[in-house]
């Protein structure tokens, strides 16, 4: 029973989270873009951005390795506190790394040094990373605390947000708002856990920091790659031109970003658990499951990318108000970016993964990064922010399009055409939508 309720009370959590994490801005973000306008809110997107590198940095993947090291033994207070030490300490090392780093930026890359101010305040950011226990919480399965503490920080800033951002010239509070809450929310969840978990200071040395770090540079990369070319293309965008183009392209995926969420949420909660059971059996059963799964992932997120391709311009106009009438075509143009995630995420993820083909898919992950990466220069050059939004597009493309390629290679096929008629689509939706609300009643 135990059991159960923990079960229980995580879903729910996870849903608190992701209410947090997409309602509450739909709240606050169209109130405060019809403030600042298209240019500022590209700056502080363009600051955001930049800071990513410095986040994933400190991160360095410990919320996937240390989470893993807890969870096998989570009963273990010495494990525990060894692994709670080795994570601190080696962050801290990696926030100080940061710091100088960070600036060294501050001066060397424009668009920071013209808005020194906004980037320092987004910085702070990377503060609360290092006192933030969510890896310990989801660890212990105690993911309703994180949910608490995410809903206390976003509520937080919509509130404070919408009565101190007042002008177009209070743009400069929005990092700040956000940094200050979540270093306090940070702290004090440090503190809660230390105290809560039975915690102590284990001193490590500096041959030790290293060794962590070399033990995960293979996490930490393949997390590098995934997020390379989407962060980048903010970054390169606001390099090589203005803060309003950075602002226009940053409204069109974010939107994309919050859509494609309400896709990803419960297609994962859904048919992922049922591909993986799958594979756990047989290979052979893994890609029957893929081609049942296939069909019912393309249609839904088809439907989607219609919806949003058709209605962009009332979406975009109704979000963020007639200012940012020119993101219509950056989101028409993402639009179509969750349907073919969900294809690459299938061949990739579900199936790449789950038969050791981790080099091969994390290969092609980094060749489109570099691709990407390069391929946005002469975008921007031609088009300007239209051209990241193409750039991003193509990149999804060809790292669906390879993944499909290299598993027809390896005689692997996870297209059957069979499973795309009415009564199969039916009999494979109608099991998997009874055992989703069943799991959530």
């Amino acid at each position: 029973m135990n059991g159960k309720n923990s079960l229980i009370k995580n879903i729910l959590s996870l849903g608190v989270v992701q209410i947090a994490n997409y309602v509450l801005p739909l709240i606050s973000i169209p109130i405060i873009v019809r403030i600042i306008g298209p240019d500022k809110f590209g700056v502080i997107n363009y600051a955001a951005a930049f800071i990513t590198y410095f986040n994933l940095l400190i991160s360095y993947g410990f919320d996937l390795t240390a989470t893993r090291q807890i969870a096998k033994d989570p009963d273990n207070i010495e494990l525990r506190k060894k692994v709670f030490s080795d994570v601190f300490y080696t962050q801290f090392f990696l926030f100080l790394l940061s710091t100088v780093l960070f600036i060294i930026c501050l001066f060397a890359v424009r668009p920071l040094a013209l808005e020194k101010l906004v980037a320092v305040f987004s910085f702070l950011i990377c503060v609360a990373i290092v006192f933030t226990q969510n890896w310990l919480f989801q660890a212990l399965q105690d993911l309703h605390k994180v949910a608490i503490l995410n809903f206390i920080s976003k509520l937080l800033f919509t509130v404070l947000s919408l009565l101190i951002i007042k002008h177009k010239s209070d743009y400069i509070w929005q990092p700040l708002l956000i940094g200050i809450i979540q270093i306090v929310v940070g702290v004090f969840s440090f503190f809660w856990a230390y105290k809560k978990y039975n915690l102590e200071f284990i001193p490590i040395n500096v041959d030790r920091i290293k060794k962590l770090l070399w033990d995960g540079k293979t996490i930490f990369f393949s997390i590098i790659v995934v997020n390379l070319y989407t962060v980048t293309n903010v970054v390169v965008l606001g390099l090589l031109r203005s803060n309003t183009e950075v602002g226009y392209y940053a409204a069109g995926q974010k939107l994309i970003d919050v859509i494609g969420s309400v896709i990803n949420i419960p297609l994962s909660q859904a048919l992922f658990p049922f591909i993986g059971l799958a594979f756990s059996k047989s290979e052979d059963n893994g890609i029957l499951a893929v081609q049942k799964a296939l069909p019912i992932v393309l249609i839904l997120t088809f439907c989607v990318t219609l919806f949003m391709f058709f209605s962009g311009p009332t979406i975009i106009i109704w979000f963020y108000g007639k200012t940012f009438f020119y993101s219509v075509k950056v989101f028409r143009i993402l639009a179509f970016v969750p349907v073919v995630v969900s294809l690459s995420n299938i061949f990739g993820i579900q199936i790449m993964i789950n038969l050791n083909m981790d080099k091969l898919f994390f290969r092609v992950a980094g060749t489109g990064a570099i691709i990407g990466l390069l391929l946005n220069f002469v975008m921007i050059n031609y088009l300007g922010y239209i051209g990241t939004a193409w750039n991003y597009l193509i990149i999804e493309l060809y790292i669906t399009i390879s993944l499909y390629i290299i598993l027809r290679m390896k005689n692997i096929n996870p297209v059957d055409l069979n499973q795309f008629s009415y009564q199969a689509i039916k009999s494979q939706f109608i099991p998997l939508k009874n055992k989703f609300f069943n799991k959530h009643l």
